[in-house]
């Protein structure tokens, strides 16, 4: 059996576009091309369940746009959702049959059922009270972790049952200043610090009660993606994509990054592998 492909897309909140790479080899990433100018308003996050990617539509329509990329090259555009629930969405995650989407501007996070991945169908939402201004989003198990960019720090949710998400705390320990993105790699979980350029490192052995181990710089950092050792730090106003080995992870060392000219202010990212 051959090498499985990766792919990496990121969105270009600047030019309304989602960037397509190879990052087969993951610290040596290939442009293959671009997509959604027709489509997309100040696209923010992106996440993929199966062959359907998601993409928000932080201003103007209020909407998450929906691909098919059966053909990961050359998504092809099947239709919208969210107009009348989302107010600036921007983070995303799934699991199962369930897509949570961060609602800026209404301090929520609404609940879709997406058993049909082109029909998601809202069954609810959470947070309120609880969340101001929340922006990433990310899973493990059946935690939730959503980050409080408003007040400067991290929700946590039991997801057992996905549509009633129960609080079990927060966490910042004083060190989070405008976090945003959030990525997990085994029990390490990172935060970007959109206020101080900086992504914070927690380990999450205790799912309930994180406990900073350690930061490290970045330029105008914002999303963050992860690939088996490799982690993609998105610089907004650099107009790249930062690589780092974080085969320890509680010490990432720079690899390289990406930009060739094609980034506009990248934001938001997410990993397909096709067979």
């Amino acid at each position: 059996m051959g090498l499985r492909r990766r792919l990496l897309y990121v969105t270009n909140f600047g030019d309304n576009t989602v960037e397509i790479y190879n990052i087969t080899n993951p610290t040596s990433p290939v442009r293959i091309g671009e997509f959604g100018a027709a489509d997309l308003s100040d696209p923010i996050d992106a996440a993929i369940t199966g062959t359907t990617l998601y993409v928000t539509n932080f201003a103007d329509n209020n909407t998450v746009e929906i691909y098919d990329i059966s053909n990961p090259t050359a998504p092809v555009r099947v239709g919208e959702f969210g107009a009348a629930d989302l107010m600036l969405p921007s983070g995303l995650a799934i699991t199962g049959t369930t897509l949570y989407v961060t609602s800026q501007d209404n301090n929520t996070v609404e609940i879709y059922n997406i058993s049909d991945p082109n029909a998601p169908v809202r069954v609810g939402e959470f947070g309120e009270g609880d969340i101001f201004v929340p922006g990433g989003l990310v899973i493990t198990g059946t935690t939730l972790y959503v980050s409080n960019s408003g007040d400067d720090t991290v929700e946590i949710y039991n997801i057992s049952n996905p549509t009633v998400p129960v609080r079990e705390g927060q966490f910042n320990s004083g060190n989070l200043d405008g976090p945003f993105a959030l990525a997990i790699r085994g029990t390490t979980l990172y935060v970007s610090n959109t206020g101080n350029d900086t992504v914070e490192i927690y380990d999450i052995t205790n799912l309930t009660a994180p406990v900073r181990v350690g930061e490290f710089n970045a330029n105008d950092v914002f999303g963050l993606e992860i690939t088996d050792s490799t982690l993609y730090v998105a610089t907004s106003l650099a107009n790249t994509v930062q690589i780092y080995d974080i085969s320890n992870p509680t010490d990432p060392v720079p690899v390289g990054q990406l930009n060739a000219g094609n980034l506009n202010r990248p934001s938001g990212m997410a990993i397909f592998m096709t067979v």
